[in-house]
């Protein structure tokens, strides 16, 4: 029999600990453009994903092309569409809305990222199904379930009759 001391405990503790602070660390990224390189870490936090960048990409339309960057990386959706459609303000974040085919998105920018002069530039993106969503996923295969429904039903009544 053996017995279990702390040093035979130690290598499966060290494994725990580094899978434990691996997913905390967040996913490092690189958003490119116009031949500048902005390296950001990306974190899941709840339903939202958390954005920090090393370097603030400039001004307000730079760093809504670089919060595009962002949704690609994360969701991997290239419909999404580069004009924001609507703007407003949330708890002191500046938050703009952009469509895609399934999904509406939304990027905000925390306080202080309001001037291209702060380094600074972090925030949070989140995205929500919008009313082509509801529809292709929703309604669709309900009303297809309900047409093959009537099918069967007329079908039998077609037998017994």
């Amino acid at each position: 029999m053996h017995q279990i001391t702390p040093a035979r405990l130690r290598p499966f503790a060290l494994l725990a600990l580094a899978f434990a602070t691996a997913g905390r660390a967040g996913e490092n990224h690189v958003y490119e453009y116009q031949g500048q390189r902005y390296p950001y870490t990306v974190e899941q936090t709840g339903e939202n994903h958390t954005f920090e960048f090393e370097r603030n990409p400039g001004p307000e339309s730079g760093r809504r092309r670089a919060a595009m960057h962002v949704f690609q990386a994360v969701y991997g959706d290239y419909s999404i569409k580069p004009g924001y459609v609507d703007a407003f303000m949330k708890e002191g974040a500046m938050c703009f809305v952009f469509d895609g085919d399934l999904y509406s998105y939304r990027a905000c920018f925390l306080p202080n990222d309001f001037s291209a002069a702060r380094h600074q530039f972090w925030g949070f993106v989140s995205r929500v199904p919008n009313v082509k969503w509801f529809l292709t996923r929703q309604i669709g295969p309900g009303l297809l379930g309900l047409g093959l429904l009537f099918w069967g039903v007329g079908r039998l009544g077609r037998r017994t009759g």
